[in-house]
């Protein structure tokens, strides 16, 4: 198990912490998780493999040096929070269709909860391709920033909804006043929800807490990821690697599609986005020169690029 942690850590290229692991290392850990190992869809898309099985996540993940999607990411920092002495439960969510707008009909993600030891509760997540940089604070109802861009718990008679909330560019103009960037934690921030464009992102049911979740439970949910005609993952080529270099940028990197995406996030929490079309060519050399440089990411051989 202590080899377990030592080759996580140093694939984040974070120490052991000082202390016992508090909500402060924690907050490290979930930047460096989401700053040093992609979500990545290219195995869903050519091979049809989706492999959770916790010794095949810590290959691939940690010694292969590749990325992955929810079960897997998720599941490897389950692991590596528990580890490190953290209480940590697993919680089945269900993600909002792009294309259908609606939820889908089984819990086909992954997210965590995690409780320290003075009873403060946070989400985190580090496997979803719109993530929230630094853990999120399990409170319904207030905006909070994450330092990647605004979100909000809501709760129904069934079910809490994670939404992310967007800006409208006009919003540059009303100068809105964002916490410092220099404090690596999520922020209630007080501005009103109506300012935003609001979308779902997945929901999970209320009593989730009353679950004993483990990893093993997804494998159902596995092969509705490889091939259900409803799952996003197994027909679009996604990509995502977050960036966090205050103060000069925030944002991340992505490929969606046939296009190379560059997010940037500005001084009033609005995100931007740069388009760059990718050539589909038989070698893959564009491709794997970004995925190399920008992903750090080496995959030998010939990807698929895939839109819908």
């Amino acid at each position: 198990m202590e080899n377990f942690v030592e080759e996580y850590l140093e694939r984040l290229e974070i120490d052991f912490p000082k202390n016992n692991a508090d909500k402060e290392y924690l907050n490290a850990l979930h930047i460096a998780h989401l700053t040093h190992i992609p979500f990545e869809t290219f195995d869903l898309i050519d091979l049809k493999e989706l492999n959770i099985s916790p010794n095949y996540i810590f290959y691939r993940l940690i010694q292969q040096k590749r990325g992955g999607v929810c079960f897997q990411l998720n599941g490897s920092f389950e692991r590596l929070l528990k580890s490190l002495k953290y209480n940590v439960q697993m919680i089945p969510c269900c993600v909002y269709g792009i294309k259908s707008k609606a939820y889908g009909s089984c819990n086909d993600h992954l997210a965590l909860l995690i409780t320290l030891e003075d009873g403060t509760k946070l989400l985190c997540d580090v496997g979803f391709s719109r993530n929230f940089l630094t853990p999120l604070i399990f409170k319904v109802d207030c905006v909070q920033f994450a330092k990647s861009g605004f979100f909000r718990l809501t709760k129904t008679d069934e079910y809490f909804v994670l939404e992310r909330g967007y800006l409208g560019i006009e919003q540059n103009d009303n100068k809105v006043v964002l916490p410092s960037l220099s404090k690596l934690e999520t922020c209630i921030v007080d501005i009103d929800p109506k300012q935003f464009k609001w979308t779902p992102s997945y929901r999970f049911t209320v009593d989730f807490d009353k679950l004993s979740t483990k990893l093993e439970d997804f494998e159902g949910a596995s092969v509705h990821v490889i091939h259900s005609p409803d799952c996003i993952l197994n027909q679009l080529s996604l990509c995502r690697i977050e960036a966090f270099q205050p103060p000069s940028f925030i944002g991340g990197f992505g490929i969606v599609g046939n296009d190379f995406v560059e997010y940037s996030i500005n001084e009033n929490g609005i995100e931007a986005k740069k388009y760059f079309p990718l050539s589909n060519d038989d070698d893959n050399n564009e491709l794997k020169k970004i995925l190399k440089e920008k992903f750090n990411l080496q995959i030998e051989r010939k990807l698929s690029l895939r839109g819908l």
